[in-house]
């Protein structure tokens, strides 16, 4: 993929350098890194996948929304990291969904969801 074909499946981040003003900047930072590392091939992307799909049910946690496997990955992690990843696993999935839905998806939309791809 290109790497504007990968922004069109973020919500926050548009290419810019810095995140602009009034937009989530943890979310802009996030959906940056996720489109870096797949330009670059770089595994930490598919190994997220891995380890939140064997460890957590997150392919089924989320609803198929527009945001890809890999950027719900890196956001699952930094949930866990943020949380301090002490909670049983029923636990953890259930506070990352409501904060998934609540505060990334809430009223938001993917680029290509508001070109109507």
């Amino acid at each position: 993929m290109t790497r504007e074909e990968l922004i069109l499946d973020c919500r926050y981040y548009n290419g810019e350098d810095e995140p602009p003003q009034g937009v989530d900047s943890l979310f802009w930072g996030y959906e940056e890194v996720w489109v870096r590392w797949m330009l670059e091939g770089n595994p930490n992307v598919e190994n997220k996948i891995k380890y939140y799909t064997e460890r957590h049910r997150l392919p089924q946690l989320l609803p198929d929304d527009g945001t890809p496997l890999g950027l719900k990955a890196i956001l699952f992690g930094r949930y866990e990291y943020w949380s301090g990843g002490r909670d049983a696993a029923a636990v953890l999935e259930r506070g990352f969904k409501q904060w998934y839905l609540d505060r990334y998806v809430a009223h938001t939309r993917t680029h290509r969801q508001l070109l109507g791809q």
